[in-house]
């Protein structure tokens, strides 16, 4: 007789036990992943929220950071100009130099450059003798903030507006630096009877844009950078504040250019510029060439020295681009040097675009793309004999 053994609650009963079948299994199977995949997600979930806090926290932090350094700063921040109204909102010019001077020099901002007011003081230092003046455009500076068209004729208009209101009347030599140059080439054809000359630093003139779509040139980054700037991100970007390379600049001046770089780093009206610089080329170019306006233009070259040795940012990309090619030998460096052609053929598509024009004297010099940054005396020299060349 077959002796079964059975068990229920733990005495022997007539049954015997039977495994699960392989459907039950599957469906174990199934139960422990979907648990799986819910603690999953949860724990994700749980991440993403924490991560979520923490970088409100921190935007938070350094948008409270930045307001309260703001405040701080308002005490550095005494215009050296005065304050005219144009069109319902005042902008920040300054004249100086010898009022009564022949000859009046108008030095016209790049975009996103709103410390011009400050960093421009050394180079009037060196050319009182001239009647000087300057104007931060509406969001730059010690300007203040206005809703204006930023097409190329605004521009023009505003900046003639306000030497108006400040007495300053032409002829003017323009003084633009970088892409002002626009602005100056078609202040120049359009009201030629005010300009007497231009002398562009380091400027870009429309035919520079030529290839160049509205996307290529301001696209979404740019519009993160005015959030960025908005919260005050670019406090903790040691390469947004300018060094005193060459040492033009007291500390108070230092102190103060900062500050303004501070408050407007990249604002939406800059963006606005932005997004306008490619269209304001093209009407430019259309305009055409301004042929009897006499111009000298002055290009910075880094790699020139004394600067490359100066600033050890550049020296050290420079040296790293000779090495990808040359290897770190030192004979071989030095032979690289002498080939590579970068110190003279930095300026080469400039200068080829430049030469076509009859008008145009070309001067290069050592230094970055604000010139009157590094070496002021250089860039009054330069400024000085073109000017006195046009009296003779």
């Amino acid at each position: 007789m077959e002796h079964q053994k059975e068990t229920e609650n733990g005495k022997e009963t007539g049954k015997k036990l039977q495994g699960p079948n392989l459907a039950q299994v599957q469906r174990g199977k199934k139960k422990t992943f979907k648990g799986f995949l819910h603690k999953f997600f949860k724990v994700i979930l749980i991440l993403l929220i924490v991560i979520l806090v923490v970088n409100v926290l921190i935007i938070t932090g350094v948008y409270i950071n930045h307001n309260n350094k703001l405040a701080d700063e308002r005490g550095y921040l005494q215009a050296p100009g005065e304050m005219v109204e144009v069109d319902g909102h005042k902008l920040h010019t300054v004249v100086t130099g010898n009022l009564e001077a022949e000859d009046t020099l108008v030095f016209i901002h790049s975009n996103g450059i709103t410390d011009d007011s400050i960093a421009l003081q050394p180079l009037f230092a060196k050319l009182q003798d001239y009647r000087l003046a300057y104007v931060d455009r509406s969001g730059y500076g010690f300007s203040e903030n206005a809703k204006t068209g930023k097409d190329i004729d605004s521009i023009v208009e505003e900046t003639r507006q306000a030497l108006k209101k400040a007495g300053v009347e032409g002829p003017y030599i323009l003084v633009p630096n970088g892409i002002a140059g626009l602005e100056a080439t078609y202040w120049a054809d359009k009201y030629p009877e005010e300009v007497k000359a231009v002398v562009g630093i380091n400027i870009s003139i429309a035919e520079e844009f030529d290839g160049i779509t509205e996307e290529q040139y301001c696209g979404a980054l740019n519009y993160l950078m005015t959030l960025f700037s908005k919260i005050g991100g670019h406090r903790f970007v040691k390469s947004v504040y300018p060094e005193n390379i060459g040492a033009v600049y007291t500390e108070k001046q230092m102190v103060v250019r900062k500050a303004l770089i501070s408050k407007g780093f990249y604002t939406s009206g800059m963006y606005e510029e932005d997004l306008q610089t490619i269209a304001n080329a093209k009407k430019a170019e259309e305009m055409g060439w301004p042929e009897n306006t006499p111009m000298l233009f002055i290009l910075a070259n880094p790699l020139m020295e004394p600067y490359i040795n100066d600033d050890s940012d550049v020296k050290e990309e420079y040296d790293a681009a000779l090495e990808e090619v040359y290897g770190t030998d030192t004979d071989a460096l030095a032979q690289g040097k002498a080939e590579v052609g970068y110190v003279e053929e930095f300026n080469a598509d400039k200068k080829a675009i430049y030469e076509k024009y009859k008008n145009v004297a070309v001067e290069e010099i050592s230094g970055p793309s604000r010139l009157y940054t590094y070496d002021p005396e250089t860039v009054a020299q330069k400024i000085r004999d073109f000017v006195q060349e046009l009296d003779k």
